[in-house]
């Protein structure tokens, strides 16, 4: 028996040790892991469950991991050439890689040289990149770069607070490229990880990981009131300064040029491109020509626009082809005309979009002389501006001999076949312009052709190829092929590029433009008329007009995208990704309108309505107000978790020793003693200190100043509390009716002596 307690309690020392060594060699872990020197790491359990794992994972790995979630989401803008910079510079912290070099000089050394020859590298790789010193992309790209060479000299516990800190400089500066829901949850799973690599940081000695998802959710639920209170009361102010991105980012969209095939791709694209809110009633869908685009010059293969134009803002005097056009404005239109709000997805590039003919009242939005928007810098974040459509407008009634000779141009040789044919029916329609639309027209609808996503492919001579051979086109090829004849005929036409239709969202309380609703359609110009818009593509499937792109994909399915086991593929691809894009676009939606364009009017609106909020004062009042009754609020909340909570009987008890306290604070009940360990001390207090009559304490505790009966009661108190805390009744619930008995009598006791 005695040799079993020896060996007993040298299996415990032993333990002791060992746990004792294992804990300093994970203290000392992250040192010992960022100078390459090997650290087993063992989980408590190896049977634990992988998350478990990974969050009992030293902090040197959660520094690791937390770069590479803070790098990762830079890539969709960032040069590849940083981002596989940054790649390197993670992938060399890794102890394995570090191990590699022996000698500590020697790998600092190494490490040392490497960090000053990438960061002098990388400020030369963006120079060139972006040619500029300056610029939001630009400053960003430097951030990151900072960031990456920081990691090179990772080797103590300060370093890393130096690296995440500085990460989470990184994260926000997504929100200076885009401010969608997408970018929103990156940060938000980046800040995450951040925190919990810092948690990992103070907490390297915990070899399980308890206690730090706890530790996380304890900041969360205090940083969100917070969050809210700031978001709803922090006055907002106009931004100080402008900075443009420096136009290295891929154009999406409709794009400065138009070459069969172009609008075709667009067409299989669910990607959105702009929403509309109208103050008023829609006009009807064959109605909604979004103009983006005028294409006059044709070189035989690709429509591109003018070289030059003119541009008016409405800061400025009106110009007299802005004049001359809305004098052709019946009063009633001009009275009430059509109002309407465009989010424009960000594009990088300068041209806007709007109904036929738009104008827009704002500064920096200018009207050119072909009656199209653009901005002066390329549009880079989700835009929203205000448009005005004027009904019944005419443009250009009177055209320049300029623009006469522009808008006639076409190559000198090419397309024979479609020059004979104009000439031909030009000449059958009596030389009469609108005739001859009407001729060509009968003439498109005499022959076989068809409306696809999938054109076939065509050669030099294009516009002959595909009125006599391929016969089959998206709207870029009847758009250019009619234009091709009026032009032929001596008839001035021009391309527009846009889009056409859209459809409500999934609330129907906005209008949703796609990628798949670009839309090309011709401008001819008539006498006394001005520009007419004509869409050839009407001719061959009016259902595309009058129904829009989705119904009419939705009708035709798989025969609009082709033929064979493909076209059925893309149809389904479509279908599904059009899915998920509404959904993802109505989230987008919202938290675009509602959070981020939470803008000083807004703010001023929900105030006001909300707390009657008027003025400066009292929104910063309220501030102040709200942020110290939630920190009141979360330390209260603290503090009533972390109280020390008491057992039904143990709680009788802690009142009798604070009472007792006040009187002897020797007699009170010790932290590290027992209940039954103080209780027999006390009553042997009491016997000692009657025997050598000295005034007790107990004695002012109950009407009787007879020891016996004090006794007594601490006998009673000793003998119920032994019973619902070690006896029969602790195997009782609290509520069972003979636990409740004792415990009552446990309390009468005390407060008989109380």
């Amino acid at each position: 028996m005695t040799n079993s307690k020896r060996s007993s309690s040298a299996d415990v020392d032993t333990r002791s040790t060992e746990y004792s060594t294992v804990d300093a060699t994970k203290t000392a872990s992250f040192e010992q892991l960022a100078l390459g020197q090997k650290v087993s790491f063992r989980p408590e359990r190896n049977d634990a469950k992988w998350y478990r794992k990974l969050l009992a994972l030293p902090a040197y790995y959660w520094v690791l991991i937390a770069q590479v979630v803070v790098v990762l989401p830079h890539a969709a803008h960032l040069p590849l050439w940083l981002i596989g910079f940054a790649a390197v510079s993670i992938a060399a912290q890794l102890p394995y890689i570090k191990a590699k070099f022996k000698k500590l000089s020697h790998l600092k050394r190494i490490y040392q040289s490497v960090q000053m020859l990438g960061f002098l590298l990388g400020l030369l790789g963006l120079w060139l990149t972006y040619n500029t010193a300056f610029g939001l992309d630009m400053g960003v790209a430097f951030l990151v770069l900072c960031l990456v060479s920081k990691l090179w000299e990772l080797y103590k516990r300060r370093d890393a607070y130096v690296v995440l800190n500085l990460s989470l400089f990184v994260l926000a500066a997504l929100f200076l490229m885009d401010q969608g829901l997408l970018t929103t949850l990156e940060v938000i799973v980046g800040a995450i990880i951040v925190l919990l690599a810092f948690i990992a940081l103070n907490d390297d000695s915990n070899a399980s990981g308890d206690g730090r998802l706890r530790t996380l959710g304890v900041l969360g639920v205090g940083a969100l009131p917070l969050l809210v209170v700031l978001f709803l009361f922090f006055p907002r102010l106009p931004p100080l300064w402008s900075v443009q991105l420096s136009g290295q980012q891929a154009t999406t969209g409709v794009s400065d040029s138009m070459s069969p095939g172009d609008f075709a791709n667009l067409g299989q694209s669910t990607e959105l491109a702009f929403r509309v809110e109208f103050d008023g009633e829609r006009p009807p869908q064959q109605q909604l020509y979004w103009r983006g685009l005028v294409f006059s010059d044709f070189d035989g293969v690709t429509w591109r626009p003018a070289p030059q134009k003119d541009q008016w803002s409405s800061r400025l005097q009106a110009p007299a082809w802005i004049q001359n056009a809305f004098a052709t404005v019946p009063d009633e239109s001009r009275a009430a005309p059509v109002n309407y709000k465009v989010i424009l997805e960000p594009t990088q590039q300068n041209w806007l979009f709007g109904l036929d003919y738009p104008f827009s009242e704002q500064p920096d939005i200018n009207t050119t002389s072909e009656f199209t928007l653009s901005k002066d810098q390329p549009v880079t974040q989700q835009l929203r501006y205000d448009v005005l459509q004027f009904a019944q407008m005419r443009i250009d009634p009177v055209l320049t001999e300029a623009s006469r000779r522009e808008n006639l141009a076409l190559p000198n040789e090419g397309n024979p076949q479609a020059r004979a044919l104009a000439k031909q029916l030009f000449e059958q329609s009596g030389s009469d312009p609108v005739r001859y639309i009407a001729a060509i027209e009968q003439w498109i609808n005499r022959t076989d052709f068809r409306y696809t996503l999938s054109p076939p492919r065509l050669n030099t001579n294009r516009i002959d190829e595909f009125l006599f051979e391929t016969k089959a086109g998206f709207c870029e090829h009847y758009s250019s092929s009619f234009t091709f004849m009026l032009r032929a005929a001596g008839i001035p036409a021009r391309v527009v590029a846009g889009y056409q239709g859209g459809e409500p969202s999934r609330n129907g309380n906005v209008w949703e433009v796609r990628q798949m609703d670009a839309h090309a359609w011709t401008e001819v110009w008539l006498e006394g008329q001005g520009w007419v818009r004509v869409d050839p593509t009407a001719f061959v499937a009016p259902e595309r007009v009058e129904q829009g792109m989705n119904t009419m994909t939705q009708q035709q399915g798989a025969a609009m995208f082709g033929s064979g086991a493909s076209a059925q593929i893309n149809y389904q691809q479509y279908q599904m990704l059009q899915t998920l894009r509404r959904l993802s676009d109505q989230a987008s939606y919202y938290w675009q309108k509602d959070v981020v364009g939470y803008d000083q009017d807004k703010q001023a609106d929900s105030l006001l309505k909300w707390f009657n909020i008027s003025s400066i004062m009292q929104q910063i009042i309220w501030l102040a107000t709200s942020a110290v009754s939630v920190m009141a609020i979360l330390v209260i909340v603290i503090w009533y978790r972390r109280r020390k909570r008491w057992h039904p009987a143990d709680l009788p008890l802690a009142q009798l020793s604070k009472r007792v306290a006040k009187h002897d604070k020797l007699l009170a009940r010790k932290d590290n003693e027992g209940q039954l360990a103080w209780l027999e001390r006390l009553a042997s207090a009491i016997d000692s200190r009657q025997n050598n009559g000295v005034h007790s304490a107990m004695s002012q505790l109950t009407d009787s100043s007879d020891p016996i009966v004090i006794q007594t009661k601490l006998i009673e108190i000793r003998q119920n509390y032994r019973q619902l805390r070690y006896g029969r009744l602790s195997t009782f619930d609290s509520s069972h009716s003979e636990y409740q008995e004792r415990l009552k009598q446990l309390k009468k006791d005390v407060r008989a002596l109380l």
